[in-house]
């Protein structure tokens, strides 16, 4: 499995616990919340994610 398959199901695991939790799951003060952003957030990493890594090859190889 790919680095980025992992983040893909990871994300896929906490938006699933986030639907079986109900609309409070959303609220700012729930743990699944801060877990959502967590993932979110890492997997913008450009190691996870192929499509930003390869837009900054294409910007230093234009620059």
């Amino acid at each position: 499995m790919s680095l980025t398959g992992a983040a893909r199901d990871c994300r896929e695991a906490v938006e699933r616990l986030l639907d079986l939790h109900g609309a409070s799951g959303f609220r700012t003060t729930n743990a699944l919340q801060r877990y959502w952003r967590d993932v979110a957030a890492g997997s913008r990493h450009p190691l996870l994610n192929p499509y930003l890594a390869t837009e900054d090859l294409g910007t230093a190889l234009v620059s």
